[in-house]
């Protein structure tokens, strides 16, 4: 008998069940903990249900059982390369090479926060600029942004910061490092000489310019995160 000849409460039933079977099981715990450390709250399920495939794969094509650490780490890879799950940026950054894309996310301003979230602690704690670059796919119109690079007392190179293939450059991120006399040595805001809380002369010339897109933002020692847009001539604190 053909399953269409059963009534529609029936034949939804069986086709429900039918198709409960052919999805894989995803109740590997370990994959379910490396998912749920890697991964952002802000996920689908369908984003998630797609990350656990990305981590189990990655022991069924390697033919490995990993420590927990080495598939966490691989797993941090592996989900960032595939570009369509929205990442733990504290726990996935430290895991890739500087400079790696992360994403997806919906506004240039969300990626660039993300990261400072992440990449402005590191800057004050060693004294010295970061930072990286804002990327928008024009295919699915979503920003990216790059884990940061290191920088010196009182610059960034976004030069060194590797661009992908297919993607339009929108802005720059980086971080004004700690309080700090010229020589370097780190003081309060009343004893800083880099006006660290605020962007630099030079910052929004790059923006002006188009350098490195039309947006400029900074991280601060302060704690802001500010943003300044070439359109507009706009300086906010976006945090």
């Amino acid at each position: 008998m053909h399953i269409d000849s059963f009534g529609g409460g029936a034949a939804a039933a069986i086709r429900d069940i039918a198709a409960a079977q052919a999805v894989t099981a995803r109740d590997n715990p370990r994959y379910e903990q490396v998912v749920n450390t890697l991964v952002s709250s802000d996920a689908t399920q369908a984003q998630r249900d797609h990350a656990y495939d990305l981590v189990a794969g990655i022991e069924t094509t390697d033919q490995v059982c990993y420590t927990d650490e080495a598939l966490t780490e691989r797993a941090a890879g592996a989900i960032a390369d595939d570009r369509t799950v929205p990442v733990n940026i504290a726990e996935v950054a430290p895991l890739v090479p500087p400079g790696t894309v992360l994403g997806p996310f919906d506004t240039g301003d969300a990626a660039a926060v993300a990261m400072m979230e992440y990449s402005n602690p590191l800057s004050i704690q060693a004294n010295l600029e970061n930072g990286g670059l804002v990327f928008r796919d024009p295919d699915s119109g979503q920003y990216f942004v790059s884990t940061p690079m290191g920088g010196t007392l009182d610059g960034f190179d976004p030069s060194q910061v590797p661009q992908p293939d297919g993607m339009e450059l929108h802005a720059c991120y980086h971080g004004h490092a700690d309080y700090s006399k010229a020589d370097g040595t780190r003081t309060d805001l009343a004893g800083d000489e880099f006006n660290s809380d605020q962007f630099s002369s030079q910052d929004k010339r790059v923006a002006d310019g188009g350098y490195w897109g039309s947006v400029i933002y900074v991280s601060t020692p302060g704690g802001d995160f500010r943003k300044y847009d070439s359109a507009t001539r706009q300086d906010t604190v976006i945090n």
